[in-house]
């Protein structure tokens, strides 16, 4: 997230429960934002000014980092019921105007959809309510980062990457509801759940709630706990709920108006939200807490309120009460969200066209085939009249859409999960390529000033990079433009981590430059420091190309000490062991990493390390065997063809060892020559056969046709033959590196 945006400090959605009814004439109705009206028996109807409402509650995460809560969705789901209800009312908040989102539905897209809807549907005088139950975090104690609501789809580590909704951005949309449509909002959040989350070490959850509570503007903000506490949730409350949201429920339907005037005002809920919860947790301290005019007035009573909860008082605490009594909509994309019923009154055909669009968008079928393809019906259908009033909703789906599958990667990557990043270089790039265009159109669809623009444009550079930077082809053209990708994803979001470790990648794996390595390896664990990757990355850079062994112990350590358990470490210190030539080490730490792998077919870069050491110790069989099984597991992956090709240039099968080859350049030669890649592995093969002569002129080949890659090859093992031939390496060195040799 773009954390440029600290003028925007309200950290709003500490989201707790927020309350503003709809203005009705019995039971539990909203009043007006004057605190001196004079709301009486008899009195008339109240303005026609609406309220709108978006509820997040999230229990089950889809990362398995983020500790699960029990009963956030509930929560959410019983505020909600509670908001439709008709509890004393003969209408409750429309379907219309509330937003729901549960567990798998809360994606960090459909949480900003959610809330963006709100800006072009809310007038001067209407009431929102933001509520979110969920957990809430900081991953870095500084002011430019005041924390994060944790979304369904947020990475367990580190949270720059996406998945989450930043208080900055929150407090952004809060600001322009109350200032610019002259809205009053409400913030109800229960974020501070205890678990262990990346900024535990720092009291994160407690700093999120810190910055939830910081006032500005004119909003009214209900926080589960103080700063400092956590927010409990059991049984013993409703049958299985937090112990706010279940007294809040309670205090709001009537029990909190102390003084008997049919009113309940902000400062009545905050008195008894802190006599009832206080006691109950006890004696675990937590004290809810309220910002804002404690005079206002949030609801107005029937006269019979009292018989009405007392009908429902024990419904609070069975799963057929406010909890889950069938009122709940499950908003997913298959479904018509309410406002979309308006296509009901639609002629047959451009019915079948809007289902189409919705079909299109939850499919992903985003510009091909043109003929039925998303971006076909968006433009056709928000050109015609009788969509004009459904062209936000359906402009915030799409765009909720188009970003979902890069956020998706991007959380595996911010993770570390070695399934993903372990991915043939092939399989990665087709399965990314798309998200350049997706990202791209995600930012114009939503404008140059949109608090997300700049956060999308990042990410489609960054996406645009990384076939460069992490395509197999190792050319000095490709780096370049993969660093310009990066650095141009870096002009949009100056802390974005996962380009800052591209550049630490292109500088220290092709260009062997460590110093400009470490640089930009501090800046992304500076950004995300519960993310592991920049120092599994320098441990690698600096045993496998600099054999520098100290240094990358140093950076092993670092990361021990984010997570010690981590297979990305455990394979790092095997390969650490390995270029060490300790062998016996490596093989047995690769032995145990297989071995607790729940599945093992997701560690190929671990097994292909696994091949090397049996070459390297003599076990050819050993090494054959697994590397043609690793081959047949994944054609795509050109490092296992390297592999079992350079095991039957040993064994003495050169025949078989050039068709591998082959296959390695078209499969690595994105942007290049095929001849590069392959001459390259020609030069490597006759040198093993001792014909240094022959060797010599294949890698003349080699870099007549492209092969610019210096630096490795100053270090490649599979080029220590040739090195020892000092002239003849210098003199080929000088033809095509003049100004890499006259600097030596």
């Amino acid at each position: 997230m773009n954390m440029k945006k600290s003028k925007y400090l309200l950290l709003l959605f500490q989201l707790s429960f927020v309350l503003c009814l709809y203005a009705q004439q019995r039971g539990v109705s909203p009043l007006s934002s004057n605190p001196n009206s004079s709301l009486g028996a008899g009195n008339q109807q109240l303005t026609t000014n609406h309220t709108y409402a978006v509820v997040v509650g999230i229990s089950d995460y889809q990362d398995r980092g983020i500790p699960d809560l029990r009963f956030a969705d509930k929560d959410a789901e019983a505020f909600a019921n509670f908001l439709r209800s008709s509890f004393g009312s003969n209408n409750g908040l429309a379907n219309d105007r509330i937003k729901v989102l549960t567990n798998q539905e809360a994606t960090a897209g459909n949480v900003a959809a959610a809330l963006d809807g709100l800006i072009e549907k809310v007038k001067e005088g209407d009431r929102v309510i933001i509520y979110f139950s969920g957990h809430g975090d900081v991953e870095r104690k500084t002011v430019s980062q005041p924390g994060f609501l944790l979304c369904w789809d947020a990475p367990s580590k580190v949270y720059m990457g996406g998945g989450t909704y930043s208080l900055a951005y929150l407090q952004e949309i809060v600001n322009t509801l109350s200032t610019v449509n002259l809205a009053k909002v409400i913030v109800i959040s229960d974020a501070c759940h205890a678990g262990k989350l990346a900024g535990s070490q720092i009291g994160g959850a407690q700093l999120t709630t810190a910055n939830l509570a910081k006032q500005f503007s004119n909003e009214i903000k209900i926080l589960a706990c103080q700063p400092g506490e956590f927010s409990l949730e059991g049984e013993q409350w409703g049958g299985g709920r937090g112990c706010f949201s279940y007294h809040l429920l309670n205090g709001l339907a009537g029990q909190a108006d102390i003084n008997k005037d049919l009113m309940v005002t902000l400062g009545e809920i905050d008195r008894y939200l802190e006599d009832h919860v206080v006691k109950e947790v006890a004696p675990q301290s937590q004290v809810p807490m309220t910002t804002g005019n404690k005079i206002e007035k949030l609801v107005k009573l029937s006269g019979n309120w009292q018989a009405e909860f007392n009908n429902l008082k024990d419904s609070f605490n069975s799963n057929s009460g406010w909890g889950s009594n069938g009122m709940k909509n499950s908003w997913g994309l298959e479904d018509l969200d309410p406002q979309e019923q308006i296509v009901n009154g639609f002629n047959e055909t451009l019915r079948a066209k809007y289902l189409a669009f919705t079909k299109a968008v939850r499919d992903k079928i985003f510009f091909e085939p043109k003929e039925n393809c998303a971006e076909t019906y968006f433009n056709e259908l928000t050109s015609l009249k009788e969509f004009e009033p459904l062209q936000n909703l359906m402009k915030l789906k799409y765009v909720a859409a188009l970003q979902d599958d890069a956020q998706q990667t991007l959380n595996k990557y911010m993770g570390a999960e070695i399934g993903e990043i372990s991915l043939s270089f092939k399989t990665k790039v087709e399965k990314y390529k798309a998200f350049p265009k997706q990202l791209a159109r995600a930012a114009e669809l939503l404008g140059v000033n949109h608090y997300l623009y700049k956060d999308l444009k990042a990410r489609q550079a960054y996406f645009e990079g990384f076939p460069f930077a992490y395509g197999g082809d190792y050319s000095k053209t490709s780096m370049d433009k993969a660093l310009s990708y990066f650095h141009e994803a870096l002009n949009w979001q100056a802390d974005m981590p996962l380009a800052l470790l591209g550049i630490q990648y292109c500088y220290g794996y092709f260009y062997l430059q460590a110093d400009s390595a470490e640089v930009y390896a501090h800046k992304a664990m500076q950004a995300a420091p519960a993310w592991i990757l920049p120092y599994i990355r320098m441990a690698e850079m600096y045993s496998d190309g600099l054999g520098q062994y100290e240094k990358a112990e140093e950076f092993i350590e670092l990361a021990e000490k984010i997570d010690s358990g981590s297979a990305f470490l455990l394979e790092a210190k095997a390969a650490y062991y390995f270029y060490k030539k300790d062998y016996l080490e490596a093989e047995l730490m690769l032995n145990k990493l297989i071995s607790i792998q729940e599945n093992p077919t997701c560690l190929p870069c671990s097994k292909d390390l696994l091949v090397q050491i049996y070459m390297a110790t003599g076990r050819m069989v050993e090494a054959e065997k697994l590397a043609k099984k690793l081959v047949e597991e994944d054609p795509s992956h050109s490092t296992f063809y390297i592999t079992l090709g350079k095991i039957y240039v040993y064994l003495g099968r050169r025949d078989e060892a050039n068709k591998i080859f082959e296959k390695v350049a078209q499969l690595n030669a994105l942007h290049s020559n095929q001849d590069a890649i392959y001459f390259y592995l020609m030069a490597f093969a006759d040198s093993v056969e001792g014909q240094i002569d022959k060797s010599f002129s294949s890698l003349e080949k080699a870099l007549k046709a492209g092969m610019d890659d210096y630096a490795w090859m100053q270090q490649d093992p599979d080029m220590e033959l040739l090195r020892k031939q000092k002239d003849k390496w210098d003199a080929m060195m000088k033809k095509y590196f003049p100004e890499k040799q006259e600097k030596k």
